[in-house]
């Protein structure tokens, strides 16, 4: 069972979100819900979502936290951003259970 980036976690969410209205609209209500039902995982409390609906008059910049380093990130490095690894740990994954894939269809939305 292959795990998922976090980018490919936020590529598929704005997918989804995209092709379902009803999904759209509980992703911006309740992401952490959203999130923790399509991938099938628990977040930690200390874990926040935090929904931004884009528009073509906004440009949003992803400032790295205060002790990133400045300069090319060696791959080891590379691979932490990649994946989404930093000192808080999710747990769980995007991984097939029980034969059903949750990163193949969208969960129902309007029961969240």
């Amino acid at each position: 069972m292959a795990e998922m980036t976090r980018g490919e976690m936020q590529d598929l969410l704005a997918k989804f979100a995209i092709e379902d209205p009803t999904y759209r609209a509980a992703l911006i209500k309740n992401p952490r819900s959203v999130v923790e039902k399509q991938f099938n995982m628990s977040l930690p409390a200390n874990v926040t979502i935090k929904v931004v609906e884009d528009s073509a008059e906004q440009f949003y910049v992803v400032v790295p936290p205060a002790n990133a380093q400045i300069g090319e990130l060696d791959d080891s490095d590379l691979e932490k951003v990649a994946g989404g690894e930093g000192t808080t740990k999710i747990k769980g994954n995007a991984t097939c259970q029980s034969g059903a894939l949750n990163t193949v269809v969208s969960i129902n939305a309007s029961l969240i």
